[in-house]
């Protein structure tokens, strides 16, 4: 499982922007981390840049892939539907749930991905 913004386990850093002018301002090894927009994961695909988008349906997690996502970012009940479309269509991108630490049992059990700690 992969395990973000826990302060003892190296991980990517996810940088949240809200623009293309943003990513100016973020360093090289960082993942831009956006709200879904269709246009600027098409940028970031184009100029090859890491990307995480947080989503609210389903069809956002199969455009985002298909668009080279390095994560998709949701709820947890979400997420655990997201994760069944990954593994039939055998995603590149990862799900990551987001959600309090102490609920990391429950996206152990849902068989997510990865989770992104809010508590930290």
């Amino acid at each position: 499982m992969i395990i973000l913004n826990h302060p003892l386990i190296p991980a990517p850093t996810l940088t949240p922007i809200a623009s293309k002018a943003d990513i100016a301002t973020t360093k090289a090894n960082e993942v831009v981390w956006f709200d879904y927009d269709l246009k600027l994961l098409r940028y970031c695909y184009d100029q090859q840049i890491p990307s995480a988008v947080r989503i609210g349906q389903a069809s956002e997690a199969v455009y985002a892939n298909a668009l080279g996502a390095k994560f998709v970012t949701m709820r947890l009940g979400l997420a655990k539907e997201v994760q069944k479309i990954a593994e039939h269509y055998l995603f590149d991108t990862k799900v990551i749930a987001i959600l309090d630490e102490r609920l990391l049992d429950k996206a152990i059990e849902a068989g997510v991905d990865g989770v992104y700690l809010t508590n930290r």
